[in-house]
């Protein structure tokens, strides 16, 4: 963050506090939708950028705290009701209901202190809200950030809207996702007198492993085709692919037969039983081997292309759940759950908050 929007945010003035801070602090809020199991990828991390930006806050002398509002009025345009997973063998998990044990069945050997605390957290009679901001409480237990159970009480604002003052204390700055964004730009810059946060959007990011890297790299791909769906790319790379050799192999034994027929003749005509057998035994092995040859060549090729759609599908499904953005479709829980709280602080330590463009961010 520059020292001009510092600048502009010390000239600020905020709505009166309703969370307690430390004297001359403000806040940087990150709503949090209440979503099954946590949610996708993207509240995730909002709350983490929210604290990258107060820790670059601090910098240029501005006191802040970021602040998760976990809260169940999601804006249009967010669907928490259903969220993918994806298990060790690559395969695409779709959940609609809070059954523990489906997540269970999915990381068998997943991180166990992780199952635990999503276990404690899920599976009791709390409200999708308390359940999600005990999630985080465990989950951000080493971000300094502030968790705040947000409900209708805290403001006179109409819910499903994304309202960004009289909620919370003095705000410095909103973290955003794709879908709130709209909901902002309908309120006007100014409340009363009283200036609006900055809106900062939620990054763009997409979580890799070596294998889907790999495939990419391996056939050529650039990332943002495989949003085209994964049958469309594995017919992409069918045409890409496609060999001539069967189509020569064919033709080199149709010429061998013609000449082999030219000979025949010829043979017959010096009414040589001996050479005519010689002959037609050649012939046959001549077929009979190329023909097998463009049958393994073909086989070859149709072993080739299995291969491929294995791991075309494999990467579009970890990449881009379903069509989508890994971070919207894509459970947030999956990264604890397949690398443990260290994948997190991984994530943490690489997200990159000064740039719009997408961050595609490797974890083994």
């Amino acid at each position: 963050m520059n020292r001009e929007l510092a600048e502009l945010i010390k000239q600020i003035s905020f709505p009166a506090a309703i969370v307690d801070l430390p004297y001359g602090s403000v806040a940087v809020i990150a709503n949090y939708y209440a979503g099954l199991f946590g949610g996708p990828i993207s509240q995730l991390l909002k709350c983490l950028a929210a604290v990258k930006i107060c820790a670059e806050l601090k910098t240029n002398g501005i006191a802040a705290v970021p602040v998760c509002l976990v809260r169940q009025d999601a804006p249009p345009g967010f669907l928490p009701k259903e969220i993918n997973f994806i298990d060790r063998h690559s395969r695409l998990h779709c959940l609609k209901s809070d059954g523990f044990g489906e997540i269970e069945k999915i990381f068998p050997d997943g991180d166990r202190e992780t199952l635990a605390a999503l276990k404690e957290a899920f599976v009791s009679d709390e409200n999708l809200v308390s359940s999600c901001a005990k999630w985080l409480m465990y989950l951000l237990k080493d971000y300094n950030i502030t968790i705040v159970e947000y409900n209708e009480n805290m403001t006179n604002k109409s819910s499903g809207s994304c309202e960004y003052q009289s909620i919370t204390p003095p705000v410095a700055a909103f973290v955003a996702d794709s879908a709130e964004v709209e909901e902002y730009g309908k309120d006007p810059r100014e409340h009363d007198g009283v200036s609006s946060p900055i809106i900062r959007a939620c990054p763009n990011v997409t979580i890799a492993n070596a294998r889907s890297l790999k495939t990419l790299k391996r056939y050529g791909l650039d990332f943002e085709r495989i949003f085209d769906g994964k049958e469309r790319v594995v017919n992409y790379l069918r045409e890409k692919m496609k060999s001539d050799v069967p189509v020569r192999m064919q033709k080199l034994q149709d010429e061998a037969a013609a000449v082999l027929g030219e000979l025949e003749p010829v043979m017959f005509a010096e009414r040589v039983e001996r050479s005519n057998r010689i002959h037609r035994e050649r012939e046959a092995k001549i077929i009979y081997q190329l023909a097998k040859i463009e049958r393994h060549s073909r086989n070859t090729l149709a072993d080739k292309e299995k291969a491929m759609e294995n791991r075309i599908f494999k990467a579009c499904d970890f990449l881009a759940p379903r069509g989508l953005r890994q971070q919207d479709a894509l459970g947030g829980a999956q990264i604890p759950l397949s690398y443990g709280m260290a994948g997190l602080r991984t994530l943490f330590e690489r997200l990159d908050i000064s740039t719009s463009n997408h961050q595609l961010i490797e974890m083994n």
